[in-house]
């Protein structure tokens, strides 16, 4: 398989970045009770970055887009309630996070 280069990084930043935001999520997972840890599930996948896509409950979803430049809070986040309605942006970033989780590893 090809090496992925990131325009700006050096070589090993983004598996370091990987692994650091992996261990921000399982250090606090193991603490939580056992009923609380099994809801949270991480994954990851071998795909560009283009959304950072949280869907709680099924019916709110928390989207950042990756912007290569702008870091945290520099990115906007949005917050998106499915209203049901067919042409809304719920189910659009619904169907990405779901594509994603299906071609996705768990840690």
């Amino acid at each position: 398989m090809a090496a992925r280069v990131e325009k700006g990084y050096k070589d090993g930043t983004l598996t370091t970045l990987t692994a650091l935001n992996i261990s921000m999520l399982t250090r606090p997972k193991a603490r939580l009770a056992p009923e609380a840890a099994e809801l949270l599930e991480l994954r990851v996948y071998d795909e560009t970055i283009r959304f950072n896509i949280l869907i709680v409950d099924g019916a709110t979803c928390v989207v950042q887009p990756y912007l290569p430049q702008a870091r945290g809070v520099d990115s906007p986040t949005i917050v998106i309630n499915d209203n049901t309605a067919a042409d809304g942006l719920f189910p659009v970033f619904d169907q990405v996070f779901t594509s994603m989780w299906e071609q996705s590893s768990p840690v």
